[in-house]
């Protein structure tokens, strides 16, 4: 199973690479054609796919192993959610959101079909000296 997400993540990575290295305008437009290309990929699938990329980027920028959702999910975005990425190949993810109601989305995350796991720490941004992460705490959630 394809997972967009992270095929986006790659190619994009790679154009920062070629933009970086590139040595006309000519490569620098093409580096910036490609990530754009690779990011109209995710536009075609809508706004619930949009939500999942900008986590799944900042999830690999801060070198966490999984995706982390760290912000507020809506409840009316969840089941979406979670069929986009099991649709994705995408198998488990983390919540770390600390809003108030983030017990309640987990609950329907858990209606929705997935398994609240065990919980773990994520990198949630480089610290103030940009020497490691600073940590935050998540729910593992499993999707079945």
């Amino acid at each position: 199973m394809t997972n967009i997400f992270e095929e986006t993540y790659n190619t994009i990575a790679e154009a920062k690479k070629a933009y970086k290295a590139a040595t006309t305008a000519e490569e620098r437009d093409a580096a910036r054609d490609t990530a754009k290309a690779a990011e109209d990929r995710i536009d075609e699938l809508g706004d619930i796919a949009w939500k999942i990329w900008r986590a799944y980027e900042k999830s690999r920028d801060n070198e966490n192993k999984i995706l982390d959702f760290d912000d507020i999910i809506w409840d009316r975005d969840v089941e979406a959610l979670t069929a986009c990425m099991k649709e994705n190949g995408i198998k488990a993810f983390t919540y770390s959101c600390r809003a108030t109601d983030a017990i309640e989305t987990l609950w329907l995350f858990k209606e929705a079909g997935c398994t609240i796991g065990e919980m773990v720490e994520v990198n949630l941004r480089k610290d103030f000296f940009g020497k490691g992460y600073e940590k935050g705490h998540a729910f593992k959630m499993i999707l079945n």
